[in-house]
Parts: C-alpha cells; structure tokens; sequence
C-alpha cells in the first residue's frame, strides 16, 4: 500500500466512523481478530498436517517419515516466525528506592486511571515522554509495561504539567471504558513493530506469515486511524480530568515552544562549544527558565507556528490547535520557576542521570560533527 492508497482508506475510514460508528468499530475490531485467527489456523493446520504425517509413517513407512520431517521442518519454521521478540526501550532503570515522590505519583494515577501496571520506569536524555508495551511471548502477548522519561522534558515543565503529560501517557493503558480502543491502540503500535521484524528476520519457511502480514498491517494501520486518532483525544482527556484543562494546554504548548528552543538554539550552541572545546554540561545546564531570554516576538512566532500546524495523516496525534480545542483551553506558554521543575520528582538521583547524560554527550560530541545527540520526538 502507497502513501495514497493509505491516506485515501484513510479517508473513508473517517467518514465512516462519523457517520456509522458502530459499524466501524465493529470492522476495526472484526479486522484486529483476523490477524490472530490467521495465525491460529495457520498453525493448527500445520500441527494437523504433522500429526496426519507421524500417522502415516505406520503405513507408508519410509516415505511417511519424510513426510513428517518436512511438516516438521516447516511447523517449527513458522512457529520461529511467530515467536518475535521485541527490543525493550532503552534507557536507564530507576526505582522507587531512588525516586519515591515520582513513584508516589505514577501509582496515584495509576489507581485513578485504572490503568495496567507499570513494571519499569526509564530515565532518557530525549525530550518525550511515552509507554511502550514489549510482549513477553511475541505475538502471543503477556507484556510487560514500560514508562519512559525524558530528562529534559522533566525539567521543561511544572510537577502539575508533568503530571497531565503522564496522564495521557498512562491513559493509554487504562482498564476502564476506553479499554477497547487501547487495545486497538497498542495493537497498531505492536503491530508496526513485528512488521519490521519480519522483513528483517526472514526464516525460512514463514513466508506464509510474512506474506500475509505484508499486506494485513498497512491495511490495519490505515482501518483503525481514526481509532487511533480518538484514543489521543481520549488520553488529552485523562490529563484534563487529573489536572486542570489549563495544566493540559500548558503542557501541550511547552512541549512545542521548548522543542524549537532546543531544536534551533539549545543544541546548536552546544554543539558550538564543544566545537571550541569549551565545557559543556547540556543536561544538567539546561533550564526551561533559559527559554524565557528568547525575545517575547519570537516566541510568540514559535507558538503561532505551533497553532498553525494542520493536522494529518503522518501521525495519530493530532495538531495543537485541534488538541486545544478539544479540551476547551487556549495555549498558553508557563515554564516552572527554577527548581521547580518536574526533574525534583527524581529526588537525588536527578545528579546522578545529569552526570551520565553529559559524559555520554561529551563523549560522543568530542571526536566528530555528526546529527544531534538529543533526538527530538513527537510532540505529545
């Protein structure tokens, strides 16, 4: 499927769900099963096949022992196929024994959200935050939750700010009535993922998986957009119910006014002074406060470009201003005052992250010129 093939299912797939809901959440959940039921009769006929094979071997003999080492081969050939497994995000591991004020909050929103238990929480030197779901058993499920926490984007916002950006994060894992749409949510994003896997790790034998996946993800990927495109609705909604619809909109234009100050002048100038050789601790010297220096007609410019973005079919999340005004608030641009910024929730540990962020910057700055160390990430 092209990108105009895409965005044209795309389409109908919107006006559908405008104006046949129920029969479209009843196609995107029809479609998510088909996926498991190939792979459910894809591997009971090959056991079928296998049984049938060691059956014969009584009665053809030689000829049947063949038979059951081909049906064999291919069986355990796709089961290989099937049993994926997915990289867990990187980062660094912190506990509750070395952040208990963030832990304190992440499980207060977990109660009230209803959400799936977090088993790891990570500390990264990107500026986003997110969840990811790794599947203990590949396509057969059992994950294990992961939260994951940029340093810098910790320290661009307000604890209550912060806290609405977990709150769409973790909305994604909620057990209450968005339930089903999350499913569908993590699905996609879980889908997309073994779709790379199976490109890559092509086993002999699991063609007829490939295949079939080759033309079901893309199908499901552009079926359940708009799906997906509700659950982030959904998620803004989580962070409004936790917080403040202020909260939320300051969080939301933050991370865009914040991410064009480090795209365009905190990275480049770093990489300046590493150029000269100067020190340079990024991570432990940057403040949103620093953004604040940056002429108020700038930044005003920053946040109408913001507002002005139109929303798309490249992403799931919505634009700004289509996320503003689902939640009923305007955007509105609030650093945190100095130390007052989410990083505090890391207590102690936050030196320790900032220290072995700026020696890995340092070291990977020093030698070359090379595309930024800080990636920047969609904006939540």
């Amino acid at each position: 499927m092209d990108q105009g093939d895409f965005e044209s299912l795309v389409s109908q797939m919107e006006q559908l769900a405008r104006e046949k809901p129920k029969p479209y959440r009843r196609r995107v959940f029809l479609l998510a099963a088909l996926g498991y039921a190939y792979l459910i009769v894809v591997a009971v006929v090959l056991l079928g096949l296998t049984a049938a094979a060691i059956a014969s071997v009584s009665k053809i003999g030689i000829l049947g022992g063949k038979l059951t080492a081909v049906v064999g081969v291919l069986l355990i050939a796709v089961v290989r196929g099937l049993w994926v497994r997915l990289k867990p995000p990187s980062g660094e591991v912190i506990t509750s024994a070395d952040a208990p004020e963030l832990f304190r909050l992440v499980n207060a929103l977990r109660v009230r959200l209803k959400t799936a238990s977090i088993h790891v929480v990570l500390i990264t030197p990107a500026f986003s935050a997110g969840v990811a779901q790794v599947p203990r058993f590949g396509l057969f499920g059992w994950h294990r939750n992961y939260l994951i926490l940029g340093l810098p984007f910790m320290k661009a916002l307000t604890v209550e700010q912060f806290k609405s950006v977990l709150a769409h994060e973790m909305g994604h894992l909620c057990h209450g009535h968005t339930r089903a749409s999350n499913w569908i949510y993590r699905m996609r994003i879980i889908w997309a993922r073994l779709e790379a896997i199976f490109e890559y790790q092509q086993h002999w034998g699991s063609g007829l998986i490939r295949a079939f996946f080759k033309w079901y993800i893309p199908y499901f990927n552009a079926v359940s957009f708009p799906f997906a495109r509700a659950n982030e609705y959904q998620a803004d909604a989580a962070s409004v119910l936790v917080t403040s619809a202020r909260k939320a909109a300051q969080a939301l234009t933050a991370v865009h006014v914040i991410g064009i100050y480090l795209e365009h002048r905190y990275w480049p100038a770093m990489m300046a002074a590493a150029k000269e050789k100067q020190p340079v601790v990024p991570f432990a010297g940057f403040t949103a406060q620093a953004v604040t220096s940056v002429p108020e007609d700038e930044l005003k410019t920053w946040v109408a470009a913001a507002l002005t973005q139109v929303t798309s079919h490249d992403d799931t999340h919505p634009a700004l201003a289509d996320r503003l005004k689902a939640i009923g608030a305007p955007a509105e641009f609030a650093p945190p005052a100095p130390g007052e910024g989410a990083e505090k929730l890391l207590g102690s540990s936050r030196a320790r992250f900032e220290k072995q962020f700026d020696a890995a910057w340092n070291k990977w700055a020093a030698p070359k010129e090379a595309k930024p160390y800080f990636q920047q990430a969609p904006s939540r």
